[in-house]
């Protein structure tokens, strides 16, 4: 998730006894003034039986208004126009494009949430950077839909030549009802086959044939990239590294093993694997190409004897190229996948698609290439007689369209990756302990702090811990009304135990609730220092 620091994201007008957010966010930690809940290593959670019970009430701000979104848009001034949105619908007159429509998804060819820079088209094409939303452009009308952690974002970054669409409220149409909506009968729709799954690619066609509509696959150009120019960030090129068995706790030849034995209970002779995560756990690598997430962009194909990853080598280091060498596993070029796919189906090969998130460039090539084996083969043989195969399975390719086997085998942790869990846990648990401590002396001494700065700070705190790479996601610095309500809850009902109320209060705020299990129902001691 992205914030801003702009005005524009804060709708209320407040008092100035609440003009600093940080002051209101972590007021809740000192009022209740109660002691630190760790001291050292060896002191468990006490609890004072001297405590007073505190009143319960609620601050009535008359000062505080508040008024819907929309009205800080609504005096805009018209924009100039956009000269992006000018220059993608050139391009709808293209020879070999031909639309009336184009989507921009926020995914990448793998289907991932967070993806890299140059790959982040509805971004640079609506000015809208928020994680979620769906760009879709007409040759008059320009349309963004987002859900609503994003709405003030939304109407912050868009220009006036956008419409902003809040997905989930009452009224608003979904991408497919305003296409068929806005469109004449027999339109032309494009999308990227690359940035749909199979599945968000079959319901879109469906629905918009209701009226009629045409769903185009671009495979040869991405519109956006064609505007973009040289001004589209590089791909990420960072050496990918092996994920050490220690970690791991099962090597690659057995989870290739595994793997294989899903396939042929399946009966198919290869799988196609897009999801970046289950490409970095079955092959023990990991990768810095999307922020947060240690995985590197690549296809893999596992066959009954070999395995081929489609990735950028300049990416693979001689210790990487030796760990899939040892597992039998080969290298091909990225942008190669599509042609694999083919001299596959050519030579009968019974694959294994998800089509939730194999992308519609390859689950399409693949169907196009066994309708052309099977057309192939009747003009050879007898139409009465179909090929059979050694493993007695007849009528050449056929594709088994089933969930990933992968996901329910990378669900299921090892002792290892158990026991990596738990460390990491504890080893952020004393950052956080040390960022808690840190935070609560900040405040006492009457210091200034924003969200960005304790951000940063506890950001230093994990940094300094053993192992540290990165963390899942940037830190969300501040708390919701109800978690306030709550906490001021626990402590009129439990006044006798002050710790209790604190503690429980930090684990709602930074939601550790293993932190919670951990010390209170399995009242395990934890050395943090």
């Amino acid at each position: 998730m992205y914030s801003l620091p702009s005005q524009a994201m804060r709708p209320l007008s407040l008092s100035p006894c609440l003009t600093r957010s940080s002051y209101l966010r972590f007021r809740i930690l000192s009022s209740l003034s109660l002691p630190p809940i760790f001291h050292n290593s060896q002191t468990r959670l006490s609890f004072s039986k001297n405590y007073t019970r505190p009143h319960l009430f609620i601050r009535n701000c008359t000062s505080i208004t508040a008024k819907p979104s929309s009205e800080f848009n609504r005096n805009r001034t018209q924009d100039a126009p956009d000269e992006k949105l000018r220059a993608l619908r050139e391009l709808f007159s293209r020879p070999g494009v031909n639309i009336d429509a184009y989507i921009i998804p926020s995914q990448d060819a793998h289907q991932s949430e967070f993806i890299a820079e140059c790959y982040m088209r509805r971004a640079y094409i609506s000015g809208f950077t928020g994680s979620a939303g769906t760009a879709v452009v007409t040759k008059d009308k320009a349309a963004l839909w987002t859900d609503g952690r994003y709405f003030l974002q939304a109407e912050k970054q868009l220009s006036s030549s956008w419409i902003l669409m809040r997905s989930g409220n009452h009224g608003v149409p979904t991408t497919f009802e305003w296409l068929n909506d806005v469109l004449a009968p027999g339109g032309r729709v494009g999308i990227d086959p690359f940035l749909f799954s199979s599945d968000a690619a079959e319901e879109l066609k469906e629905a918009i044939a209701k009226k009629n509509h045409e769903l185009v696959y671009l495979y040869d150009l991405n519109l956006v990239d064609v505007i973009w120019k040289e001004s589209r960030p590089k791909p990420p090129n960072k050496p990918i590294r092996v994920h050490a068995l220690k970690y791991a706790g099962l090597d690659v030849a057995s989870k290739l093993s595994s793997l294989r034995s899903d396939l042929v209970d399946a009966g198919s002779s290869a799988i196609v694997i897009s999801m970046l995560d289950e490409i970095a756990w079955l092959l023990n690598l990991r990768g810095s190409d999307v922020p947060h997430s240690p995985v590197m962009y690549a296809y893999l194909i596992v066959e009954m004897d070999r395995a081929k990853l489609f990735v950028d080598d300049s990416k693979v280091t001689p210790d990487v190229m030796d760990h899939l060498k040892n597992a039998g596993v080969e290298l091909r070029p990225y942008n190669s996948i599509l042609s694999e796919i083919k001299s596959l189906a050519a030579q009968g090969a019974q694959l294994w698609l998800d089509p939730s998130s194999v992308n519609a460039a390859i689950m399409n090539t693949y169907e196009i290439a066994i309708e052309k084996y099977l057309t192939s083969n009747n003009n050879k043989k007898s139409k009465t007689k179909m090929h059979t195969d050694t493993t007695g399975q007849s009528g050449g390719p056929a594709g088994v369209f089933r969930t990933s086997p992968i996901a329910f085998s990378k669900a299921v942790k090892n002792s290892a990756e158990l026991e990596g869990m738990l460390n990491s846990h504890l080893r952020d648990a004393a950052a956080l302990a040390q960022f808690w401590v840190w935070l609560e002396e900040e405040i006492h001494n009457g210091a200034k702090l924003t969200e960005v700065d304790v951000a940063d700070k506890l950001l230093e705190f994990r940094s300094k811990q053993s192992g540290f790479l990165d963390t899942s996601f940037d830190t969300i610095s501040g708390i919701s009304t109800s978690e306030i309500l709550i906490t001021y809850l626990l402590a009129y009902l439990f006044p006798f135990e002050p710790d209790l109320c604190r503690f429980f209060a930090l684990c709602t705020i930074e939601r550790s609730y293993l932190g919670l299990l951990i010390h209170f129902f399995c009242n395990m001691e934890v050395s943090f220092w």
